[in-house]
């Protein structure tokens, strides 16, 4: 099984099926997927009826695959598994620059590598200055990574619930299922 595969059913196995909570912005969701991402995404049946195969598909094109996170498997699982559940919790254009972000404030002050852009884009730049990163730290700078990913998810969920306090009744769950 691959890793996006191992991705997804986690995933899956968070977001279970069909809701529609008054209190969730997302409005009308199945497996995880709004009904504005099923429809930008071709999908244009009942909400409630979406298949699990229509789920996955979305997850693997417009979570892993358009924002590049494939490429980062190649170099971390762990870290391009973490950036995918980010995008589809948080949205893919907070997720992107994330990597950017961490790995700006971990390099030392360009010691170990160059600042890369925090644009969103995940190419030569960005991949070259994970692998410098990974060369430097090994496994223990893999993780200390994560923590550094994952304290942004979760700094980013504090805020927009402190701006809606109506998150509130996802808060507890986000920090428990999603900053891991």
């Amino acid at each position: 099984m691959s890793n996006i595969d191992k991705v997804i059913d986690g995933i899956l196995e968070a977001e279970k099926g069909y809701t529609n909570d008054s209190s969730d912005l997302g409005g009308e969701t199945n497996w995880g997927i709004t009904a504005v991402v099923a429809r930008a995404n071709g999908y244009h049946g009942n909400m409630k009826e979406m298949p699990v195969v229509v789920a996955r598909q979305i997850y693997l094109n417009r979570y892993w695959l358009e924002p590049h996170f494939d490429q980062i498997d190649i170099l971390s699982p762990a870290v391009a598994a973490e950036l995918c559940d980010t995008a589809v919790n948080c949205g893919v254009n907070f997720a992107k620059p994330l990597i950017q972000e961490a790995l700006n404030l971990l390099n030392r002050e360009q010691a170990d590598y160059a600042d890369v852009p925090t644009d969103g884009i995940i190419g030569k730049q960005t991949l070259s200055a994970l692998a410098a990163f990974l060369a430097k730290r090994g496994k223990d700078g893999e993780a200390v990574l994560m923590k550094t990913l994952n304290i942004m998810q979760g700094a980013r969920y504090i805020e927009i619930t402190k701006t809606r306090p109506a998150n509130e009744n996802f808060f507890y769950g986000w920090i428990k299922n999603r900053v891991t």
